[in-house]
């Protein structure tokens, strides 16, 4: 049974008129409807099928997008619309399209390098060769193992054996713990001996369809290097449960959804995904590396990003190069100041030198890698959006991942061995730029809590918080002084003071209040405000909003809200 729009969550409602209208601000953290987990994956009538037309979509993204927003007024302003599902606490619920796992609880090495696979192909007995494309950059042919399932075995091209495989594997069990939907790909190792011809089996070859031959077979495997001892390897993606429906787009809305009421440009785990995408290199991170999965029963659209060979070092058939990663394939306002200088105006990407750091890995920066800077091969609505808010929540994702969990992550992928150490390596630089670079936008404080002791005829608050820019190390205590105002309503006057912080990553600070709300229900302006700012060098100083309400009962603040 479909669920109407009538019957979507009060916050979708709000939600979808906010950005329809372009309001820029919302209600109150206090007053806000939540989120509610998992409140997208309502039974639905199945969406339609849709294969938009990518150069039509990438043409309007990389014109129309770009000049819409330069003149954006919004912009210029700098009335950004912040995300519009997020909680109190400035962050996101499971949902259809996310769930919280390392950044929310860090997950064991072995759960971080499993990722989301299961069970592999059985490359022991007969792979029985069911389909397969000879056209396109990635050639590669559909097996079904001896337990009937079917898997989609890609393959390095002949002279970068590991380049894009590992890459896709290893990106793939990142983002996965990141908390994204990701297929389940497993690097296979398999004797060609074994691969059987299904009589029915097809190709989708460069001039149509056509029934699949034992040459065909030959041709792909011709277009790889085998292992020294003769066998092949490949990865192998498994196919996602449920029916495909075509891609998601990074804007806009899916209209025969109505589980999807959140715009996309303002989704927050689609904001934040820019942050992890840099980490990452997922250059190539657009709407046909996406794709929406009917899931029946119960019936509803589930949302993942595939395809993560163009990640890392690998450009799939070939080494990343400088400019990928800095401009656009097709970059308006590069392209108009080329055309304006005739031709003399140069990027800094052109003057770089990519160096393979090994063939298995390709070119990745790390010196010259400005977190803020990097830029997919295609404009995207969601990145566009995002604001300081939104980069740190990607970079709280990006920062929950330990030395050993990368380092567990990257041996999945099966590089020589001479190639692993580098990659974790760049691995953990780039991570820490990005951390290093986000945490200085904001004040980053979580976990919030707090403590009301009797002193006489006044009261001594304490506001006790983790500073993650602490626990990461950006910063050392020594060098962090926090700011705070404090705006107690009953009071009606604006307290102020500073300390410095303590050895560790707990901090706490004291207010001392000369007032306190009665014992009766609080009213909405009973909410009281504290403002913090963490003084430290590199930062610019944004403040945290932490939002208290009295409870007459326990006679005491709770903390209700959070804003970065």
């Amino acid at each position: 049974m479909m669920r109407r729009t009538k019957l979507r969550p009060l916050l979708g409602l709000l939600a979808v008129a906010s950005a329809a209208h372009g309001c820029a601000k919302v209600s109150p953290v206090p007053l806000r409807p939540e989120p509610i987990a998992y409140d997208d994956t309502l039974p639905i009538v199945r969406p339609a099928d849709r294969d938009p037309l990518e150069v039509e979509r990438l043409l309007e993204v990389s014109v129309g997008g770009e000049i819409g927003r330069a003149f954006s007024m919004r912009r210029w302003l700098g009335a950004d619309h912040e995300a519009i599902n997020i909680t109190r606490f400035d962050d996101v619920v499971n949902s259809a399209w996310f769930e919280n796992r390392n950044g929310r609880r860090r997950l064991p090495l072995e759960a971080v390098a499993r990722g989301s696979t299961t069970v592999g192909p059985d490359t022991s007995r007969t792979l029985t060769v069911i389909g397969g494309k000879t056209a396109g950059i990635s050639p590669g042919f559909t097996v079904r193992d001896a337990n009937g399932t079917s898997f989609l075995f890609k393959f390095d091209p002949r002279g970068n054996l590991h380049l894009a495989s590992a890459a896709g594997v290893i990106s793939n069990r990142l983002f996965w713990a990141a908390g994204y939907h990701t297929p389940e790909d497993f690097i296979v190792v398999f004797d060609s001996a074994r691969l059987e011809l299904d009589p029915q089996a097809e190709i989708e070859a460069t001039e149509g369809e056509r029934p699949m031959t034992a040459g065909d077979i030959q041709t792909v495997l011709e277009g790889t290097d085998p292992l020294p001892d003769g066998r092949f390897l490949a990865v192998a993606s498994k196919y996602v449960p449920g029916r495909p429906i075509g891609p998601f787009l990074f804007s806009g809305i899916r209209a025969d959804d109505p589980n999807d009421y959140y715009f996309h440009e303002h989704r927050r785990e689609l904001r934040g995904l820019y942050v992890v995408s840099s980490w990452l290199n997922h250059v190539d991170m657009r709407f046909a590396n996406t794709l929406d999965v009917y899931i029946d029963p119960p019936g509803y659209v589930r949302h993942y990003l595939i395809d993560f060979a163009a990640t890392l070092g690998s450009g799939t058939i070939r080494s990343h190069r400088p400019r990928e990663g800095t401009e656009y394939n097709f970059d308006l306002w590069s392209s108009v100041g080329r055309m304006l200088t005739f031709g003399f105006l140069e990027a800094g990407w052109e003057g770089e030198i990519a160096e393979e750091i090994h063939p298995a890995i390709g070119w990745i920066p790390v010196e010259t890698f400005v977190p803020a800077k990097w830029k997919p091969n295609w404009p995207n609505s969601a990145f566009n959006n995002r604001t300081p808010r939104d980069n740190y929540w990607g970079a709280k994702l990006v920062g929950s991942f330990t030395d050993e969990q990368i380092a567990a992550v990257v041996r999945e992928g099966q590089l020589p061995q001479e190639a692993e150490e580098p990659l974790i390596r760049i691995l953990i630089q780039r991570r820490d730029k990005v951390v290093s670079y986000y945490f200085a936008q904001v004040t980053p404080v979580e976990n919030v809590a707090t403590r009301l002791r009797r002193r006489g005829a006044e009261a001594l608050l304490e506001v006790s918080f983790d500073d993650l820019g602490l626990t990461a190390g950006v910063w050392e205590p020594a060098e962090t002084r926090y700011y705070w105002a404090f705006d107690n309503p009953p009071s009606r006057r604006m307290q102020r003071g500073d300390e410095a912080a303590r050895a560790g990553h707990r901090q706490t600070i004291r207010l001392a209040l000369a007032d306190l709300p009665g014992g009766g229900p609080a009213e909405d302006s009973q909410i009281a405000v504290l403002r913090l700012v963490a003084q430290r060098p590199g930062a610019q100083n944004r403040e945290a909003v932490i939002y208290l309400h009295w409870d007459g009962a326990a006679r005491g603040y709770s903390v209700v809200g959070l804003e970065h």
